[in-house]
């Protein structure tokens, strides 16, 4: 399951988490963005890690998406231990997600 973090939540959820956690950058009118769900959903449903994957929407989270996904959208970002480790931007695939976050 993918659940969608706040400014208030992604400071505990992301921030303050130990271990990977995987964050997808978005904008629901983005069609990159759109395109990328179904394989976001997929990598949710599929893997048998324990990377959590959040979504932050880029217009109700303008403060985060400035920091962290300043090059566009989609924009995945991986953290460990709270800090940012790798970051990939624009449509990808399922397998170069499953790298990002193995």
């Amino acid at each position: 399951m993918i659940r969608e973090l706040t400014d208030k939540t992604f400071e505990q959820d992301v921030k303050q988490a130990s271990g990977t956690v995987l964050v997808e950058f978005f904008a629901t009118w983005c069609p990159h963005c759109q395109h990328m769900q179904p394989l976001v959903e997929e990598l949710a449903k599929t893997e048998t890690h324990n990377t959590p994957i959040y979504q932050v929407d880029i217009d109700k989270c303008p403060d985060l998406a400035k920091v962290y996904a300043p090059d566009g959208f989609p924009t995945f970002v991986l953290f460990v231990d709270g800090k940012e480790a790798k970051h990939l931007v624009g449509e990808q695939t399922l397998e170069a997600l499953r790298e990002l976050i193995a």
